[in-house]
């Protein structure tokens, strides 16, 4: 039997937020089994939103948004199964194609780094490497490394979905665009929220030792995490649907981003 639109759009919605909140309590409570269960299926999930609503974007878009979105699940199987050198280097690395997938959509809209959008990221780009090197173990050369590299491409991913041209939210470059009702903010605000929950992971992983505060800060990132993937679904799906449209001068106000 085929659903109406209202219901499988709750029915998207439903499957996401339960493997998503899934993810949270198996980490509150440290159940294994439903943490292998949730973890790399919760963003994959987001992919039925991207196929059925969708039909905004142009099918390479479609096919980039997707592909970024299984990627995650892959890097997500990976950091799921264990804290070893192979499985950070494997999950680091499908998550580096991700940010490469979106970092492809973006540049396809007409997204151009800036400099006075490219320099924040630039400047978390080098902490972040510069803690990876200084906090690294000995005999774990590797995996600061590919995280490093990792941290670039998202800075990347991070410098483009600042551009507000190919959303035409405004006519000037600026250093950040600022989260509103418009959707097709939620792009950029999930890309920076997403940089966030990887901040909070370089500092679960290079200063804090006790037990409690690794929970904790465990629990803030996969939070932070899913609901950056969701921002930016809804984003690129609220993007995709205005080039869709006319050209011609929005009736709303825009979102201005801060100068």
């Amino acid at each position: 039997m085929k659903l109406p639109g209202g219901a499988r759009r709750v029915v998207e919605e439903g499957l996401f937020q339960a493997a998503a909140l899934g993810e949270i309590w198996a980490a509150h409570t440290g159940n294994r089994t439903l943490q292998l269960l949730t973890k790399p299926v919760a963003v994959p999930l987001l992919g039925l939103k991207a196929l059925r609503r969708g039909r905004g974007l142009a099918p390479t878009e479609r096919r980039l948004i997707l592909a970024g979105l299984l990627a995650a699940g892959v890097g997500d199987y990976y950091m799921s199964r264990s804290d070893e050198d192979d499985q950070i280097i494997r999950g680091a690395t499908a998550f580096g194609a991700m940010q490469l997938l979106y970092t492809a959509l973006l540049v396809r809209r007409g997204g151009r780094p800036h400099p006075r959008s490219a320099a924040l990221p630039a400047a978390a780009w080098a902490a972040a490497a510069g803690l990876l090197a200084a906090r690294r173990e000995p005999g774990r050369t590797r995996v600061p490394a590919v995280l490093a590299g990792y941290a670039a491409t998202l800075a990347g991913t991070l410098t483009l979905a600042q551009d507000p041209r190919p959303a035409r939210l405004s006519n000037a470059v600026a250093p950040l665009v600022r989260p509103a009702a418009d959707r097709r903010t939620w792009l950029p605000a999930g890309v920076v929220l997403f940089a966030v929950s990887d901040t909070a992971i370089l500092l679960r992983r290079t200063l804090l030792t006790g037990t409690r505060a690794r929970g904790a800060a465990q629990i803030f990132v996969l939070a932070t995490y899913n609901a950056a993937q969701w921002l930016i679904v809804e984003g690129v799906l609220a993007q995709g649907a205005a080039a869709a449209g006319p050209r011609g001068p929005r009736r709303a106000g825009p979102a201005h981003p801060t100068r």
